[in-house]
């Protein structure tokens, strides 16, 4: 199992390979001081990405193969994904924070300025975060599962899939209806299944 994650990494460092080659090439070249930041730079950010694949790459093999083993419903499935998303983001700042403060680039004021941006940008996709929190709730609160029947206003059946901003169910007529997860918990849920 362990060679499997070996090769996934190995096959997945193509940015490495990348940054290895950049840095070896102001040995060759004589590069104005303009130049060698621009390189210095460019590594930075293949770092950067590689760090990212490798995250995404090492996170993703030990869920599936956590949920392989460990999930046994829908709704841990979808729990242990958003988990997964979760890391994946946090990993993915903590690279790029690492990634800015070498460069020099003062992380303080960056913080301060999108904190102001974020309160804007939350502000402007008010729906959007209601519907990432509507699903965190049907994670945790777990209302329905995926392979519930359910009923909601006058529509009912199968749940598909919950993501993070929609709820997928399968009518009993075969159609597929989409519900954004905010206004599914806004309405009365009736489950079937329990």
């Amino acid at each position: 199992m362990k060679n499997v994650l070996a090769i996934k990494i190995l096959r997945g460092s193509l940015f490495l390979v990348i940054a290895l080659l950049v840095s070896f090439v102001p040995r060759l070249l004589d590069l104005s001081p303009q130049q060698d930041g621009w390189l210095k730079t460019a590594i930075t950010l293949a770092l950067f990405m590689q760090g990212v694949v490798w995250a995404n790459i090492i996170i993703g093999y030990y869920l599936q193969r956590y949920v392989h083993v460990h999930a046994t419903e829908g709704a841990n499935i979808t729990t242990y994904k958003a988990l997964g998303a979760l890391a994946r983001v946090t990993v993915w700042i903590i690279l790029g924070v690492f990634a800015l403060s070498t460069r020099g680039i003062q992380i303080r004021t960056l913080l301060t300025g999108l904190g102001i941006g974020g309160l804007a940008v939350a502000l402007a996709v008010q729906n959007i975060l209601g519907d990432l929190l509507a699903a965190i709730a049907i994670v945790t609160d777990k209302p329905f599962v995926i392979g519930d029947h359910i009923s909601v206003e006058n529509y009912r059946g199968k749940v598909e899939s919950i993501g993070l901003k929609t709820t997928r169910v399968r009518s009993d007529s075969g159609e597929q209806i989409i519900f954004a997860n905010g206004e599914l918990l806004k309405s009365k849920i009736r489950n079937y299944s329990r």
